[in-house]
Formats: C-alpha cells, sequence, structure tokens
C-alpha cells in the first residue's frame, strides 16, 4: 500500500509523550489568537491503513477532529521540530 503525507488537526493540546501512542507522528500546537483555542497538529507519513487507526485513536480519546489533509513530502517537520 503506497504511504502518502497527513497533516491532522484536532482541539485540544497533546503532549509530546502521546508521540509514541500515534506511531511516532510529529505533534505541533498552535493556538487561534482571536478565540483563544488551543490545536494541535499530528503530521507524518503513513499508509490508508494507518491512517485510520490514528483516526480510530483520536476518536478514542475523544477529540474533536477538525481536518485532515493529505500533503507534499516536503512539507512534513521531522520530529524534532514539533
Amino acid at each position: 500500500m503506497r504511504r502518502h503525507c497527513y497533516e491532522i488537526r484536532v482541539s485540544g493540546l497533546l503532549g509530546s509523550s502521546w508521540t509514541e501512542w500515534f506511531d511516532g507522528l510529529s505533534i505541533r500546537h498552535e493556538e487561534d489568537e482571536l478565540g483563544g483555542q488551543a490545536f494541535s497538529t499530528l503530521s507524518g507519513s503513513m499508509d490508508q491503513a494507518a491512517l485510520h487507526g490514528v483516526l480510530l485513536k483520536i476518536r478514542d480519546l475523544g477529540l474533536p477532529l477538525l481536518a485532515v489533509h493529505r500533503m507534499d513530502e516536503a512539507r512534513v517537520p521531522s520530529s524534532d521540530e514539533g
């Protein structure tokens, strides 16, 4: 199965300790300056089966899913950047 790079945005903050549970995906945090709401963005390369597994973990944690984007390989941050 072919791998693609994905960026998954959820509402709330996930600490870096969640990286291992999310199969090594990079986690970075953002904050909406107008609304003051915090977001976490998970990114990395995975195939469709792994993507569905990550989405199930997000569901099981009760995190509101905001967006899933397939992205260009060059845009994926390394795990030491996040």
